[in-house]
């Protein structure tokens, strides 16, 4: 077959299929070659004055080696006029371009404030440059954590920075829930009721989870609306000199500021319990360093079993044969290892032991 050069490409002519197994729609049997060219004229069409006032070249465009859960992920190089290049990610959504725009805004908001997220520089919802909506943002480059505490530190600050953002200052990109948290548990018990009606095994686990939920229904909490990010774990924190920068806001809502923190919370206390930590808790560092960053917190035991819960009712949908878990395919690839699978199911346990008001070793 006939092949040829183009910034960066080396492209089969004729091939079938690049732009399917790139994560695209097939858009006229476009190879990788058509949508290089496309996502580079697109990025000459607009004004990029954050990164450059002159030509942009694409140099590479592959997939990213982490991947989120619902968006396909890419690092995009590229070339400037004065001959340097930059590393930049391109997240591509499924849908419309709500989710699409959903995030961008809230980085928008979130970087003018000074918070530490990643810069965003352009979006386009309507799908029509490549297939699907994307945005295209700055690549944090990682820096290794040298102090577990330092790091606890760091993540503790930003989720303060986070929840400084009011639910005004997200108007129409959020809605504001007035019935929170209660709005979160009826979410939370239609999931089990679809877990168990599509279920091809255990649906017992599911009817748990609907009584966990009606128990928390039952309390009345303080609920302070501000900014949270829904999904606060450490997979959605990219560590670079010394800052905590928050990635992935799919999850985002106006709710509860202490239900970010007990989500957190949760996973720190977990790995203190694996860990064997039985002093300088990063799970208690975490907590003192929020409050010490000017965060407060209400109603802890209520939020860290709402997280739970959360988490769990998720954690058991993708995990169970059945029809979500055929739609979460992504996570069911990660956890083909048996250790991964060992871990999920200990993690899962100690979930299930916050909800049953016991520690990990009284549930054992």
């Amino acid at each position: 077959m006939q092949k040829r050069k183009y910034r960066g490409y080396e492209e089969g002519l004729g091939r079938e299929g690049e732009v399917q197994r790139l994560g695209f729609s097939k858009g006229g049997g476009l190879g990788s070659f058509k949508l290089a060219s496309k996502l580079e004229d697109y990025l000459n069409s607009i004004e990029l004055k954050e990164l450059t006032s002159g030509y942009v070249k694409v140099l590479e465009l592959k997939l990213y080696e982490k991947q989120g859960l619902s968006n396909t992920i890419y690092l995009l190089k590229v070339e400037f006029d004065d001959g340097s290049n930059r590393e930049l990610i391109l997240r591509v959504y499924p849908g419309n371009g709500k989710k699409a725009f959903k995030e961008f805004k809230i980085l928008s908001i979130l970087h003018s404030k000074g918070v530490p997220v990643p810069r965003v520089y352009t979006i386009d919802e309507s799908g029509e440059i490549l297939g699907k909506p994307f945005m295209i943002m700055e690549k944090i480059q990682q820096s290794p954590v040298t102090d577990s505490y330092e790091f606890i530190d760091a993540i503790a600050k930003s989720l303060v920075d986070i929840h400084s953002v009011s639910s005004s200052e997200v108007e129409g990109v959020l809605k504001v829930r007035r019935d929170y948290p209660m709005s979160d548990l009826k979410e939370v018990k239609a999931l089990t009721v679809i877990s168990m009606l599509t279920t091809l095994g255990k649906p017992w686990i599911f009817t748990r989870l609907f009584s966990y939920a009606q128990k928390l229904e039952d309390c009345r909490v303080e609920a302070r609306l501000r900014l949270i990010h829904g999904d606060y774990g450490f997979d959605n924190i990219v560590y670079s000199n010394g800052k905590a920068y928050v990635i992935d806001w799919e999850g985002a809502e106006v709710a509860e500021p202490t239900f970010d923190v007990a989500y957190a919370f949760n996973f720190l206390d977990f790995d203190d319990k694996m860990s064997g930590r039985k002093s300088r808790k990063l799970s208690e560092a975490f907590i003192d360093s929020y409050e010490r960053h000017g965060g407060s917190i209400v109603d802890f035991q209520f939020y860290r079993s709402l997280a739970a819960l959360k988490l769990l009712a998720v954690l058991e949908a993708v995990s169970q044969l059945g029809l979500i878990a055929l739609i979460a395919r992504e996570f069911r690839r990660r956890v083909k290892t048996e250790d991964a699978k060992r871990f999920l199911e200990s993690f899962k346990k100690y979930l299930r032991s916050i909800l049953n008001g016991k520690s990990l070793k009284e549930n054992s």
